[in-house]
């Protein structure tokens, strides 16, 4: 049986286009089907008193929150998260656990578990395209890369002009982000697009306020949810503070050094987007004063990049990180009295798995919470009891899971269909439903977006199954948050591209303070961008040859296309090895490690505040991606105004990295020339938002500013699906212009304590 087959057994198939991939076997009903306009008619028995769809920032922390008050209720209740993704960890020995018994115990568990690829050379980059990379044949891969478009024959294809690189694995985007935890300027949230009612005043830290959730989500980020909440109570006057134990990671940090714990000596001032947090804004010091007047225990590319920072605003610094580091401020060099945690090591693969284990993602707070972990002090086996085994017994997580329906059910709450496949073998695949009082939509932007269209146009096509009188504005005011990946070769001074963290700095660039810029409506964020080393060897010489083929004076596009580049590389490579053997003490390019590849090379992230005006549709045919993406003003995504100042600013950061007899240019492999020779431009990123914006009124979004799913009805009292929310990226309703996981945290947790609070009492 085919999908068609399916369809046409739902009724779906004659009524109009085609949902695409969508279920692979018939559901069984399960009760009367709801009509058209009827609401669900309060709380009934069901599987779940709560089940959460997707475990990322947004899931992640709404599943531990409401876990948390389950417990404290002691009422029986059950939760499930449900995760596409299976478990990644680390196959070498760490500070925590040196025998490598993580995976042994997620195996013990009966978790589909599997390793980051480890090698650091181009071998390395074969394991990550064959082994990790989500595609048909391997739907356990970590890292799917979305592409929107149209075959449309003859081996031509309509691109949408945007591909996505998301993460499928628990723990989400914290898989495979660069682990910048940033708050944007607080007019972001001024705008008229977001609904907002919280305190936002910068003086204000009462419970509830922006500052409030923000520090909050700063904590549940850097030590962790469970901790953070405790510490929230505690600051809101419960007399016990959070416990030291309580921690799963070690906090944020800020790194610079080419080791950990080196004292940077910078400067620091308070951050203009939370003045009265006690964290600062840390920066190079240029004053070549103090003991290491010219930063020498900079990490190359971070005093590179701040240095030049320095001549263009003087809104700079350090981020904050998202990874177990020693911070040479507050920890002593010797023995310390808590256990030794796992700690940066500059290893350059924060994006390809951290292989000491040192990032804080959030696979490690859902392991503790739900299943807990080895004795990693104790060598006697890995299902030792120990301290990470004090679980939530009431909360559990299927990998393998994806959703794809949530039907509303008559008597109250909901319905989840999901496929689930087998572990290391995609080919099984059971067809599952269970019911739940409350769901949790947190499947990411896109993952978020496609869900509830489809169930929309379910519940539009057949009586039987879906949402149909979700939002019209399903899909409406998706953004790519400015997201911009460029590259520039041949700088004046060594940036050393592979070592240290992924990011280390940022500028911001018109922010309300004229010094930057003045135009909010312009405001911009560039980040200094690592490379892996096993992609090092890529870039390195992956650019300048395509550079090479698109400077020959022909567009030759497809096969002609992928011939120039051939005899390019083949050009590259005679001379290399004919140089090798006919002047054997002359070291060749080919020999060059892949730290040398990219030592004089600087890569840059850009995010800004681009219009946020784009609209999702679901494919129609066979022939479409399940999702289709546009702008509403006919415009494509690349043209976006935020591009042009973006641009320009990275051609003045241009002049101060090179030298005026070699000019250096930064280059978009994605949408300069580079692709149109390739057949198509189209805007890489990694931080897509909305689509189910937040917003007043049903006639404007798909949910209000708590997460809470509107209904379009003529029945007073029942503007909301009971029970139903949506708490992560799809929910923001404008670009951020920087990293979003922290406002994502900060919106999750705000909607957990809606959840929290509409608990029944009994």
């Amino acid at each position: 049986m085919n999908r068609r087959d399916i369809l046409k057994i739902l009724g779906i198939a004659s009524a109009g286009p085609l949902l695409p991939g969508f279920l692979q076997a018939q559901p069984k009903a399960v009760g009367p089907s709801p009509s058209r306009g009827q609401a669900p008619a309060g709380p009934a028995p069901a599987d779940y008193t709560v089940v959460v769809i997707g475990s990322g920032f947004g899931g992640t922390m709404t599943a531990l929150s409401i876990a948390r008050a389950l417990e404290s209720r002691n009422k029986g209740e059950k939760m499930l998260m449900l995760e596409r993704g299976g478990w990644w960890t680390t196959p070498v020995g760490t500070v925590q656990d040196k025998e490598v018994r993580t995976a042994e115990f997620l195996r013990c568990k009966m978790q589909p578990v599997q390793y980051w690829s480890s090698v650091e050379n181009l071998m390395g980059l074969v394991d990550i395209l064959l082994r990790c990379v989500r595609r048909p044949e391997n739907e356990d891969g970590l890292y799917d890369l979305t592409k929107f478009g149209k075959n449309i024959g003859k081996g031509s294809s309509e691109d949408d002009g945007v591909t996505v690189l998301r993460a499928s694995g628990v723990g989400g985007g914290s898989l495979v982000y660069a682990n910048v935890t940033i708050q944007p300027p607080r007019w972001i949230f001024e705008d008229e697009r977001w609904p907002l009612s919280w305190d936002s005043k910068p003086d204000s830290s009462a419970r509830g306020s922006l500052n409030d959730y923000f520090e909050t989500a700063r904590d549940a980020i850097g030590y962790g949810v469970l901790f953070a909440l405790q510490q929230r109570a505690h600051r809101h006057g419960s007399p016990d503070p959070a416990k030291e134990s309580d921690k799963v990671n070690t906090g944020l940090s800020n790194i610079v050094t080419r080791s950990a714990p080196l004292q940077p000596h910078w400067k620091k001032r308070a951050d203009p987007s939370n003045p009265n947090s006690d964290r600062k804004i840390r920066y190079i010091s240029l004053d070549n004063a103090g003991p290491d007047p010219m930063n020498r225990l900079w990490l190359d590319r971070a005093r590179v990049f701040q240095t030049a920072m320095s001549q263009l605003t003087p809104d700079f610094g350090t981020v904050d990180s998202s990874i177990n580091d020693i911070n040479p401020e507050t920890d002593p060099p010797g023995p310390v009295d808590r256990p030794a945690r796992n700690y940066c090591e500059r290893q350059g693969r924060c994006v390809v798995g951290c292989l000491p284990g040192a990032r804080q993602t959030l696979n490690k707070q859902l392991q503790r919470a739900i299943l807990g972990g080895p004795n990693l002090d104790d060598p006697t086996g890995p299902d030792t009891p120990s301290i990470f085994n004090q679980t939530y017994p009431l909360i559990s997580l299927q990998a393998l899971s994806e959703v794809n329906l949530i039907n509303a059910r008559p008597e109250g709450g909901y319905e989840v269909h999901y496929t689930r496949r087998e572990p290391g073998d995609s080919s099984t695949v059971q067809e599952l439903r269970i019911t739940a009082q409350r769901v949790i939509v947190a499947a990411g932007c896109i993952g978020t977006n496609l869900l509830l269209l489809r169930s929309k146009e379910g519940g539009v096509r057949t009586e039987a199954i879906g949402l149909p009188d979700l939002s019209d504005k399903v899909g409406f005011g998706f953004s790519t948050n400015g997201d911009y990946l460029a590259f520039m070769e041949n700088t004046c001074e060594r940036v050393s591209l592979t070592r240290g963290p992924i990011t280390t700095s940022f500028g911001h660039f018109n922010t309300a303070d004229q010094a930057t810029g003045g135009d909010i409506s312009r405001f911009h964020t560039i980040e200094d961008n690592g490379i892996p080393r096993a992609l090092s060897a890529v870039v390195g010489f992956g650019i300048p040859v395509l550079r090479a083929v698109s400077a020959g004076g022909g567009q030759e596009r497809g096969f002609g296309f992928i011939l120039r580049v051939l005899g390019e590389f083949l050009k590259k490579l005679r001379k290399d090895i004919g140089c090798l053997l006919k002047h054997p003490k002359h070291r060749p390019d080919i020999l060059r490690s892949e730290d040398e590849v990219t030592a004089r090379m600087m890569c840059v992230a850009a995010m800004g505040r681009e219009a946020s005006i784009g609209q999702f549709r679901l494919g129609t045919s066979e022939e479409e991606t399940e999702l289709r993406v546009s702008r509403t003003d006919g415009k494509n995504f690349y043209e976006d105004s935020i591009y042009d100042e973006i641009r320009a600013t990275l051609a003045r950061m241009a002049k101060v990295l090179s030298s005026e007899a070699a000019p250096g240019i930064f280059v978009n492999p994605f949408v300069d020339e580079i692709a149109g020779s390739l057949g198509g431009k189209s805007i890489g990123i990694s931080h897509p938002l909305g689509g189910c914006r937040m917003a007043r009124t049903v006639a404007e979004g798909v949910a209000d500013e708590f997460g809470r799913v509107f209904r379009k009805t003529q029945t007073p009292g029942e503007s909301f699906y009971p029970g139903l929310y949506i708490a992560d990226a799809a929910l923001v309703p404008s670009a951020l212009g920087v990293n979003p996981s922290l406002t994502i945290s900060a919106l999750a947790l705000r909607v957990a304590d809606r959840v929290i609070e509409e608990l029944p009492a009994t």
